[in-house]
């Protein structure tokens, strides 16, 4: 690709930025932007972010999940002069949403007759840990619904991924040959996204995968919970014994409840692994432990460092 930054999809991305801000600026006139020993308003961090980045640029939308700015932003990715310099892409903004979620409906850039032919990195910002707001890609009734595999199939050289909620079982029935990073972040629902891999022949070229574990692991009692929300061992081990498994490099896990004991035969399934296993659930507020609302004592915890003996590992193994 030549002068990507001279095209006319570049002159649609500045114009789009200027509008963003100019935006923005109007909707908190009443506002003092310009003291900086103000408070930073919300409106001064919607933008649009551009860099160059190997043969195109990169796109950053940062921003609320709704209203006019999310929606231009859209619209001028739905332009096949501007899809075709994008390299990389991100959706990020901040911890704002509605009834606890933060739903990215990218159904207008969906429905487009567009695609991205240099698209190597799609970023859709996963949920920290101490956020208010569940972020999903999510169109109705905070349900995936395809959305995902939809997105994806727009883009022929997608490498890295990374999403805030688990695909559905349509995203296997896309080729997907040059992804070899995937991050699933932690929602509701996990689509059964472990078992659909390991039956999956589409992701050819995937070596690293990091997934996170339903939230209702930790929002809901377990005598409340339905059994089918929480990936089980049997789960994983299938995935490691498929050829999906066996090729994979990298896998990190997110807040799973697996025993030692069901961690070290998952090892063992695939002994060159990097297997690692990460806690980073969502955080809870201290006055509300009393009240058991959610399930909160993995929140409180002992010095892990004088519980050696609990959990020692047998010499030798």
């Amino acid at each position: 690709m030549s002068q990507p930054r001279r095209s006319p999809g570049h002159q649609q991305l500045i114009e789009l930025q200027s509008r963003i801000h100019e935006y923005c600026r109007e909707e908190s006139a009443e506002l003092d932007h310009e003291n900086p020993a103000h408070p930073l308003w919300l409106a001064d961090f919607n933008y649009l972010a551009l860099a160059p980045m190997r043969a195109g640029l990169h796109v950053e939308y940062f921003g609320e999940t709704w209203g006019e700015p999310v929606t231009w932003t859209l619209q001028c990715l739905a332009r096949q002069d501007v899809a075709d310099i994008v390299t990389s892409l991100a959706f990020t903004g901040p911890d704002e949403g509605a009834n606890g979620t933060r739903d990215w409906d990218f159904g207008p850039l969906l429905e487009a007759d567009v695609h991205f032919p240099v698209l190597r990195s799609l970023f859709v910002k996963p949920t920290e840990p101490a956020d208010h707001n569940t972020s999903l890609i999510a169109r109705t009734d905070l349900e995936e619904g395809g959305d995902i595999a939809r997105f994806v199939a727009k883009i022929p050289y997608l490498t890295e991924l990374t999403i805030p909620n688990a695909p559905d079982a349509s995203f296997f029935a896309r080729q997907l040959p040059h992804l070899s990073h995937l991050r699933i972040s932690a929602s509701y629902d996990t689509q059964n996204f472990i078992e659909n891999l390991a039956l999956s022949e589409s992701l050819p070229k995937l070596r690293s995968l990091d997934f996170a574990e339903s939230t209702e692991l930790q929002f809901t009692w377990k005598a409340q919970r339905d059994p089918a929300s929480i990936t089980t061992f049997a789960a994983y081990e299938r995935l490691l014994t498929s050829k999906q498994g066996q090729a994979l490099q990298m896998l990190r896990l997110r807040n799973t409840c697996l025993s030692l004991g069901e961690l070290e035969a998952l090892q063992a399934l695939h002994p060159k692994l990097q297997f690692m296993v990460i806690q980073s659930t969502r955080g809870g507020y201290v006055s509300h432990f009393r009240r058991d609302v959610f399930p909160w004592r993995h929140l409180v915890q002992t010095d892990p460092g004088e519980d050696s003996a609990r959990y020692a590992v047998p010499k030798g193994s």
